[in-house]
């Protein structure tokens, strides 16, 4: 029995993860196993150390046909899909095929990560289960500096956009890798601003990355590629995505974290999970508050409510429990309009539609609108949906208002 074996009594009594030592193993010899063996449907990152325990090493156990056992005990849903990969890999044999494949990735950019490697992220070293093999696409240093997760609904209130683009901001700035599953909503307004602020920023994904998904966030990942970051993924090259997936992305998310922030989470949300699986790795929880009536922030809520998350009253404060300072932050303001600075103190006080806002600032219409037009210009303030009116990062960073003499703009009446 070699070291990266452990008894039968200490499987029981933990993970099957728990007592392999993977140097022990022949890194040369074994990588390829284990890249073919974590394509096969239905084998995961338990099974798959059972075997190594079983057999003491991954190689053996295949020459010993216990990844053939393994499949033959599949259930009936899974088996047939199983088959046939372990059939194409037993035809080209597994040196080749696991060759080809690497090849493959590494002509899109792509390379292979197993547990085995140096290079394989320290987070998620000592969890168990773990990854097996990972497909990495950008700069592996972004894993070895310190990362919080920001993740949340995938419809956010303008509320929820803004909290996440301020602690996704905040913590790059404050030299924090901020990793998230790259998801419409929550998950992308955390990378957008994790990038605007200059920082890393690690993107989870349910996917293959070269059929990266959601097709619409591309371009943000090539662009958090570029800004030394980095895609993740469990699924090889041209491998087809399915539900399973997106549960197992969620708990990378967690393992790859030090911390995880959810940031508006209805019922039954997938962000939900990613706290599940943080609690379960031993992470720091944290969630922000919503309104009670407010259904995307029912999950956050309950996570508060039950003491499994920690209340975030802002970004500095999270700062502070995670022990991180803050940031340095640009002047972003320059000089407004008397109608443009009372618009804007309105809004930082309460987002509102055009209606609203008349009645607030007593503008008519046409000089509110005006307004609104050269704010949305400076980038100050943003629309969502075409309908409502919030103000930018920029604005709320910006310590507005201070009067006349630092912004050139009359001191708006308080809000």
């Amino acid at each position: 029995m070699t070291a990266a074996r452990h008894t039968a009594h200490g499987s029981r009594r933990s993970g099957a993860w728990t007592g392999l030592v993977l140097n022990a193993l022949d890194r040369e010899k074994e990588r390829p196993y284990w890249i073919v063996v974590a394509l096969i449907p239905g084998i995961g990152p338990v099974s798959l150390a059972r075997l190594v325990a079983a057999a003491g090493s991954l190689q053996a156990a295949w020459q010993a046909g216990l990844v053939d056992r393994a499949v033959a005990a599949l259930g009936e849903d899974v088996r047939s899909p199983a088959a046939d990969v372990l059939g194409q890999v037993r035809q080209r044999g597994v040196a080749r095929f696991a060759a080809d494949l690497v090849s493959h990735g590494r002509r899109l950019g792509i390379r292979a990560v197993t547990a085995l490697d140096d290079d394989y992220p320290a987070s998620l070293a000592h969890l168990d289960p773990r990854p097996a093999v990972l497909w990495v696409a950008g700069d592996p240093r972004a894993w070895q500096i310190r990362g919080v997760a920001v993740v949340g609904t995938r419809r956010p209130t303008g509320y929820g956009r803004a909290a996440a683009e301020e602690i996704g901001d905040e913590l790059a700035r404050a030299g924090v890798a901020v990793v998230s599953g790259l998801a419409v909503g929550i998950d992308g307004i955390a990378h957008e601003a994790a990038l605007a602020a200059g920082g890393r920023s690690i993107a989870v994904l349910p996917s293959p990355i070269d059929r990266l998904y959601p097709p619409i966030h591309r371009d943000l990942a090539k662009r958090l590629v570029r800004g030394g970051g980095a895609l993740v993924s469990e699924l090889p090259p041209g491998r087809r995505t399915g539900k399973p997936d997106f549960a197992r992305r969620n708990r990378i998310i967690a393992g790859l974290a030090d911390a995880v922030v959810v940031v508006e989470a209805p019922d039954r949300s997938g962000a939900l999970l990613t706290a599940d699986a943080a609690i379960a790795y031993g992470r720091e929880l944290f969630a922000v508050p919503g309104p009670m009536d407010a259904a995307t922030s029912r999950g956050t809520n309950r996570l508060i409510a039950d003491h499994a998350a920690t209340l975030v009253t802002s970004p500095t404060a999270l700062l502070n429990l995670i022990g991180l300072h803050r940031g340095e932050y640009p002047v972003s303001i320059r000089a407004m309009s008397e109608a443009e600075g009372l618009v804007l103190a309105k809004l930082l006080t309460r987002s509102g539609s055009l209606e609203e806002l008349r009645d607030r600032t007593a503008l008519p219409t046409s000089p509110l609108a005006a307004a609104l037009t050269m704010l949305e210009a400076r980038g100050l303030v943003t629309a969502y949906a075409g309908a409502t009116f919030h103000p930018t990062l920029a604005a709320r960073q910006s310590g507005w208002p201070k009067g006349s003499a630092e912004h050139g703009g009359g001191a708006p009446p308080s809000a």
